[in-house]
């Protein structure tokens, strides 16, 4: 527990993910950790404004559950701002629409409410996540001039169709950071050779998977999907039908395949304490990811292939996303025979022959990302 003199007050800006979502990123973990050691953790939500419900964000609709532009004490140390914004930045297509809305989207870190502002003071560290957060940046360092800024780059922003104007805040801003945390090799190149890098891959929730003891499945012969990001259906779809044996259990809210089957289960989006049995005890872990721009880094950095991975499960995933680990199987998306292919070679990969000694617990990945101050990065 931490001291009360050496407590730290850390905000989360993201674009993406709420405070109380039933789904657990890695933000949702870092802030466990935290706040089980005694800190103080504020989450800002931004990427939300009229615009959302014109282009039918499913976000939108989250947030009106939900009071907004003011703080809201969600638990003990723990608190939420979801902040309605006039406007908000998005992706509009079109290169001539993308270079005259920059201008303006450039100014959205100006309309920050009071209610948010007269607390910057307060925090120790600032944690911007790759998104729209970029772009908040500059007014934050002006008005926390005490805090220590963390660049969270969870994503490439050319891979999550950002606006081009938020990559070029990043590149500006660059110097306002002092670290910028990367969770895949592929991403060191993306920064200049004077940045504060620190290469620092996902913890676990070791403990939630150690104590899991009751198995879910039904029968055996069980692959397991997690997550809708770049969901590519494809790979269940040619999964089930050759092999009807096996069955396919896909989770995340918009994670659906092309046809349903008798020996597809979906589960939809559920909290993460519920998906933990079906990792533990299911024998294939599946990252039917689809190709997208620059996504090599997802080799590294995606969350479920390290949860995959301490559980010893092989995995099956698209080439770009195989590279590091020699239980995944790659497979060249849009081949059938190269998944078929992928996937008879997980189902004959020795299991115990999977290292977990590399994987960190949250616990350590925090003392690590916001224990730096003396030290500074590492390489």
């Amino acid at each position: 527990m931490t001291s009360a003199s050496a407590m730290r007050r850390v905000l989360i800006v993201t674009g993406h993910h709420f405070a109380d979502s039933a789904r657990k990123v890695d933000l949702h973990f870092m802030a466990d950790a935290l706040r089980a050691r005694g800190d103080h953790v504020d989450f800002l939500i931004c990427r939300l404004s009229p615009i959302s419900r014109l282009i039918r964000d499913g976000r939108y609709q989250e947030a009106r559950r939900r009071p907004s532009n003011r703080w809201v004490r969600l638990g003990d140390r723990l608190e939420q701002f979801v902040w309605v914004a006039p406007f908000h930045p998005i992706n509009l297509r079109l290169p001539l629409l993308n270079r005259l809305s920059g201008p303006i989207f450039a100014r959205y870190g100006l309309f920050l409410p009071r209610a948010l502002t007269e607390r910057l003071t307060d925090y120790s560290h600032i944690l911007i996540e790759s998104g729209p957060s970029p772009l908040l940046t500059s007014r934050l360092r002006n008005l926390a001039q005490k805090a220590r800024f963390i660049y969270h780059a969870a994503d490439r922003l050319r891979t999550i169709s950002a606006h081009p104007v938020i990559e070029k805040e990043l590149g500006r801003t660059l110097q306002s950071y002092d670290l910028v945390h990367i969770m895949a090799e592929a991403l060191r190149s993306d920064f200049s050779t004077d940045a504060p890098i620190l290469y620092l891959p996902h913890g676990i929730s070791k403990a939630e998977f150690d104590q899991s003891s009751s198995n879910p499945y039904a029968s055996e012969r069980n692959a397991i999907s997690v997550g809708d990001m770049l969901f590519d259906p494809e790979l269940i779809d040619v999964l089930s039908v050759s092999f009807p044996e096996w069955n396919f259990h896909v989770f995340g809210r918009n994670a659906k395949p092309s046809q349903m089957r008798s020996n597809i289960v979906v589960h939809g989006e559920v909290p993460f304490s519920a998906i933990v049995p079906f990792i533990k005890f299911a024998d294939i872990g599946l990252a039917s990811y689809r190709p997208s721009k620059d996504a090599d880094y997802l080799s590294q950095s995606s969350l479920k292939m390290i949860q995959y991975s301490y559980c010893r499960l092989p995995i099956v995933a698209p080439d770009f996303a195989a590279t590091g680990r020699d239980h995944v199987s790659g497979y060249r998306p849009g081949e059938a025979a190269s998944m078929l292919a992928a996937f008879r070679c997980a189902m004959s990969y020795d299991r115990n022959s999977i290292d977990v000694s590399s994987i960190l617990d949250w616990e350590e990945t925090v003392e690590r990302l916001f224990g730096l101050e003396a030290s500074g990065p590492s390489p």
